[in-house]
């Protein structure tokens, strides 16, 4: 059996050249992935954003049409629903 077996020099420039490779495309990924993960981070801050708004919204308009002509807001809603 004759098995290549590289020479201790080479095995150095071997594991060199793996090591740079490697951080290159670490860099590389990095590059691509902050802009991937940038557009969809604000996507998912401006959807977040008007969720909140909405439900915010909704407690106040239903805490104060309570409390100014005794108006169940989410009991109204579920007639509403239900017809």
């Amino acid at each position: 059996m004759n098995a290549y077996r590289p020479t201790q020099s080479s095995n150095y420039w071997l594991f060199a050249l793996k090591i740079l490779i490697l951080v290159l495309g670490l860099y590389l990924s990095a590059l691509i992935l902050s802009k991937v993960f940038s557009l969809v981070f604000a996507v998912t801050f401006f959807l977040i954003r008007i969720l909140v708004f909405i439900a915010v919204t909704f407690i106040v308009l239903h805490f104060f049409l309570k409390l100014l002509f005794k108006v169940d807001l989410i009991q109204t809603s579920k007639r509403f629903i239900h017809r």
